[in-house]
């Protein structure tokens, strides 16, 4: 693909974004354990994109790749399981960007791991949205609701996540969008209902709105959004998807003003600037790359050898 093309898809990155960002408002108006919210999520994604594939044609291609994919859907099931978790231990804002700090994980993964160029602008941009994510975190904790356990489960869903960024960066060089997100969304449900069994969590027997918002989160954050940046996975570095997820505790925060009340300090705007700040660098920089910085051969996407179907 020219990289013309690659440059020109990056306007998908602000639909990603703001579709991921209504996640933690979702998740918060739903009325079920958070372990049965992760499986629904994840089961409806998985079945949407398994017909997609198939009405297309094309189907779920599945290559020698498949181990790679299963294990990042492990880890999307980890970073979603803590995640969830902790929008109901802690405030959106501080959810959001705790789970939303793995650019800086991102850094050295995407170089060393994935074999990808990290420029200093890249891990100035990277470090500036990092830096206003924390700063919009330190300001929402003082506006009450915060919770150690919380911030904990949300941490620990940000470093699942990159690995599952980086997982899905090394597996798109050899797999095509949907079979590989289907892989992946399926293990990880799969993962969520084991789970669910472990903990006796209640995973049926809900009335209709809340089935109704299970399909919500479906579509808008999850196809929209993580399917989205799945597609990018396979034109642009993984560290500038990365990058640009952290507009997600911006967007997050903006929606829970009118539907929780939960009004952003000066502080926190200020730290909304700075992260958007650091996004726009790094995406004005992939522009300029055009796909000519992605993966040069790391030792993680050595591990996902091509398939025999293109």
């Amino acid at each position: 693909m020219a990289s013309g093309t690659r440059r020109g898809d990056l306007w998908l990155l602000p639909i990603a974004v703001l579709a991921v960002s209504s996640a933690a408002i979702l998740i918060r108006l739903t009325p079920a354990d958070p372990v049965a919210i992760a499986f629904w999520r994840l089961f409806l994604a998985t079945a949407i994109t398994a017909a997609a594939a198939y009405l297309g044609a094309s189907g779920i291609r599945v290559g020698r790749w498949w181990p790679l994919a299963v294990a990042g859907g492990v880890l999307l099931a980890v970073h979603f399981l803590t995640w969830i978790a902790s929008v109901f231990y802690t405030t959106i804002a501080i959810s959001t960007t705790l789970v939303n700090l793995h650019p800086i994980i991102m850094l050295a993964i995407s170089r060393y791991g994935l074999g990808e160029r990290i420029t200093a602008r890249t891990a100035a941009g990277a470090a500036l949205s990092a830096a206003g994510g924390a700063v919009i975190a330190s300001a929402a904790a003082g506006l009450g609701g915060a919770n150690p356990l919380g911030a904990l489960l949300a941490f620990i869903g940000a470093v699942a996540f990159a690995g599952y960024l980086a997982v899905g960066r090394a597996v798109r060089a050899s797999a095509d969008t949907l079979s590989y997100t289907a892989v992946a969304y399926g293990s990880a449900a799969a993962v969520s209902l084991a789970v669910a069994a472990a903990l006796k969590a209640p995973v049926f027997g809900y009335g209709p709105k809340v089935y109704l918002l299970f399909a919500a989160i479906a579509v808008v954050p999850m196809l929209l959004g993580h399917s989205v940046f799945n597609y990018l996975l396979g034109r642009h570095r993984a560290i500038a998807v990365a990058v640009s997820a952290l507009g997600e505790p911006v967007g997050a925060t903006l929606l829970a003003i009118p539907i929780f009340s939960q009004v952003p300090t000066p502080t926190a705007a200020a730290g909304m600037a700075l992260a958007l700040a650091g996004i726009g660098i790094v995406a004005g920089e992939e522009a300029g790359l055009g796909g000519e910085g992605r993966a040069r051969g790391g030792r993680l996407a050595q591990k996902a050898p091509r398939p025999s179907l293109s």
